[in-house]
């Protein structure tokens, strides 16, 4: 296959994580999407685990890191299986890191010969891991695939104002109607600020969680000021992402007071949704929807390439044109008395109840 030498470890502590941060984000790179970088599985491993569950298994060639499985052991109802770091909690796309069929194959191959159960969430359904997992698998596991939650995304290539003709009539009027309706109370803002210091994160992330939780997140007990590790997590990535100056804090305000927000990042050319959230009172002037469309005009503005909403696709999305990423989960039992008990105990429930669980970083604004 080739001459190069590969060899397959597995690391256990955050502090290992953080030592090939340098090559983690060379592999991210190539596949531009930031939640797969190095900053958002250290805030994972900080945050959303106990470090002894770290599984994190590495491929190296030649000596240099060319393939990476961001897992961890998760436990549930006397059942335990390997995951993709932070995708229960936080439901994102995700997937493995490498740079070649090669270096892919030796991943799985070393993973693989962990011999537990694996369930894989959002892995995009255009690549090759899940292909991969059924041919060296084979044999050693029971493979199982199952189409999950697509997610939106708009290109932001074009002119603004030819794109904001693209939506419908109706629905222009209707963000139009409301606009004014807001424009009436007082005086209407947006603030897209780029924190420069972790003093000036803490602020802008303390009003964050007063408007998230404003709504009815507070009520559900799902916003991020009820979470603790989700904000634990929050406030960590957003630290990291403000030390390389790709995060995005967003306001709506009226007469100075913020009434809805949105937490994003800037890389790789396009704007990426993380949390999005309003204050209720307020809803009948849809501040959500106007948060949304006034940063889908900044990503038409600064020539990124798209608007990626994250989270799963929901209705209320429909109201910008945009396009779909398509994922899957992948549910992977050992051929073994120990895994066919399991698969035959809870692997459709795995596979299909983990798929579609309540979103713990939903996005909904409706």
């Amino acid at each position: 296959m080739s001459n190069q030498s590969y060899t397959f470890e597995v690391l256990t502590r955050v502090a290992d994580l953080v030592a090939v941060a340098r090559d983690w984000e060379t592999l991210a790179r190539l596949f531009r999407n930031p939640l797969l970088g190095a900053d958002w599985f250290q805030a994972c491993a900080e945050t959303l685990c106990q470090e002894a569950d770290l599984r994190v298994g590495i491929v190296r060639a030649n000596g240099s890191i060319c393939a990476i499985a961001p897992l961890v052991v998760v436990r549930h109802d006397g059942a335990e299986w390997l995951e993709i770091l932070g995708a229960s909690k936080l439901y994102e796309p995700s997937g493995f890191l490498y740079n070649s069929m090669a270096s892919l194959e030796h991943l799985v191959s070393g993973v693989v010969g962990l011999g537990m159960p694996m369930v894989l969430t959002r892995i995009p359904k255009e690549s090759p891991i899940g292909a991969t997992f059924g041919h060296i698998a084979r044999f050693k596991y029971v493979v199982v695939s199952k189409e999950t939650a697509s997610s939106a995304y708009t290109d932001s290539t074009g002119k603004w104002d030819e794109y904001f003709r693209s939506i419908s009539g109706q629905r222009r009027y209707d963000y139009q109607r409301k606009r004014k309706r807001l424009e009436r109370v007082g005086q209407v803002t947006i603030r897209i600020e780029s924190p420069g210091s972790i003093s000036e994160l803490s602020c802008l992330l303390e009003e964050v969680y007063r408007v998230e939780g404003a709504g009815w997140k507070g009520r559900a007990g799902s916003a991020l000021i009820a979470n603790e590790s989700i904000r634990g997590f929050i406030a960590r990535f957003s630290e990291l992402a403000c030390k390389k100056g790709s995060l995005r804090v967003c306001f709506l305000s009226v007469q100075g007071i913020a009434i809805a927000t949105i937490l994003g990042i800037e890389e790789e050319g396009r704007f990426w949704v993380l949390k999005i959230g309003y204050d209720e009172q307020w809803a009948r002037c849809s501040p959500g929807i106007q948060i949304t469309m006034e940063t889908i005009r900044y990503a038409f503005e600064k020539h990124l390439e798209a608007y990626e909403f994250l989270g799963s696709e929901e209705p209320w999305q429909a109201m910008w044109p945009h396009r779909r990423h398509h994922f899957v989960t992948l549910a992977l039992y050992p051929i073994s008395l120990k895994g066919l008990h399991a698969f035959s105990r809870d692997g459709l429930r795995l596979l299909l109840s983990r798929a579609t669980r309540e979103r713990a970083f939903a996005k909904y604004i409706t």
